[in-house]
């Protein structure tokens, strides 16, 4: 239904946010508000979209043909919320089509409408156009998940690798003289991956122990009978080694097998006192990288992985990108016939696999899929 008068673009803004907090209710949605742009308290973006794990996105809309858009969306670029003081790593250019700008019904019009929309980000440090020219078309919810995907602060992404890189690498130093003076050691591990004893095979053996520490910081959160790093390896803990086993045995009982099993495997073939330093220098790492909190919606694991593997003769093994990866489980999800996305019990007898399975770069990327559906079903997607 159309009106003779045409509606006003901040109305289309208001009910455009109004439908995407329906749809991420983890999230903190303000539209048409000033004062919250460090620096420019008049200014006043049409969208912004925060919530405490991820960097806030901006979206500026225009009714078609919206020339201004991508103008406005650029000039968002790099500025500094006022609450929290991060940057907008990410902002959109949104055109809505005439019938919006012509509706009686605003909201029934917008549920409905084919929006098009470009996002701005950061890749590589250098600012880039998604898609490059022209424009995604695509509904709310659409919408919605493209939000969710660009909120990942990649600056962080990559700081916190670069912190469980080198990290690695000190570690790696340690494998390396055991090497010397105890080789049956490296040698079970080796065999224990499958691999020959190679400066790699070391190195990734030291980034599934580093990644069992970040996994068990985030784990010990949920279940409070899992201790947190810090309490089995950190610097004042007699037996680390000890400890940690513990804790990571109390984790398999609750499941996480692949992560803590193997971990387990190659901690177990360590002395006491190499194990202990090598535990106290990747406690620290973990805690550093968790306290950038982007652990939860990226697959860090994988991303170092890729990066440790200089020689592909003894692994062969490719990564998947985070980009990828959402765009395979968008479509694999979207093909789950007659499930009630709001029923929690049945989503829990869902069953998902990946037969090709490597740090489970995939496997993440349908299960937020599945949260988000479910969210915007109205559940609650933490309780899942």
């Amino acid at each position: 239904m159309t009106t003779t008068s045409r509606q006003a673009e901040s109305s289309a803004n208001t009910v455009l946010g109004m439908l995407l907090q329906e749809k991420m209710r983890g999230a903190n949605v303000r539209y048409e508000n000033t004062q919250v742009i460090e620096g420019h308290p008049g200014l006043r973006p049409d969208i912004i979209i925060t919530d405490s794990q991820h960097s806030p996105v901006v979206v500026e809309a225009e009714y078609m043909p919206a020339y201004a858009a991508e103008d406005e969306a650029n000039a968002r670029f790099g500025l500094k919320l006022v609450d929290g003081g991060k940057s907008i790593e990410a902002a959109i250019a949104l055109r809505y089509p005439t019938d919006v700008a012509n509706a009686s019904d605003l909201d029934s019009a917008i549920r409905v409408a084919r929006l098009e929309y470009a996002v701005f980000y950061k890749h590589k440090k250098v600012k880039t156009r998604f898609p490059a020219s022209g424009w995604l078309e695509g509904g709310v919810s659409d919408l919605a998940d493209l939000i969710r995907l660009v909120s990942v602060s990649q600056s962080e992404v990559d700081a916190a690798a670069d912190i469980l890189e080198q990290g690695i690498e000190r570690v790696a130093g340690i494998m390396d003289e055991m090497d010397t003076s105890a080789p049956g050691a490296i040698a079970a591990i080796a065999q224990r991956l499958g691999m020959v004893n190679v400066p790699q095979t070391r190195r990734m053996a030291c980034a599934i122990l580093a990644n069992a520490l970040v996994f068990q910081e985030r784990i010990a959160s949920i279940h409070q009978e899992v201790k947190r790093p810090r309490h089995v390896c950190g610097n004042n803990v007699v037996n680390p080694q000890v400890e940690t086993l513990d804790a990571w045995a109390e984790i398999l009982k609750i499941n996480y097998w692949p992560i803590f099993a193997i971990a387990m495997d190659l901690l177990e073939q360590i002395d006491a006192h190499n194990a202990a330093r090598i535990l106290n220098t990747l406690e620290f790492t973990a805690g550093e990288v968790n306290a950038l909190g982007v652990t939860n919606s990226h697959d860090l694991t994988g991303q170092i992985f890729q990066r440790l593997i200089s020689d592909r003769k003894y692994l062969a093994t490719f990564y998947t990108l985070p980009t990828s990866a959402a765009l395979l489980a968008r479509i694999a999800v979207a093909k789950l016939d007659g499930v009630d996305w709001a029923d929690a019990d049945a989503i829990g007898k869902l069953r998902v696999a990946d037969f090709a399975c490597g740090t489970g770069t995939l496997l993440s990327a349908v299960y937020e899929q599945i949260a988000n559906r479910h969210e915007r079903a109205g559940g609650d997607a933490a309780a899942l």
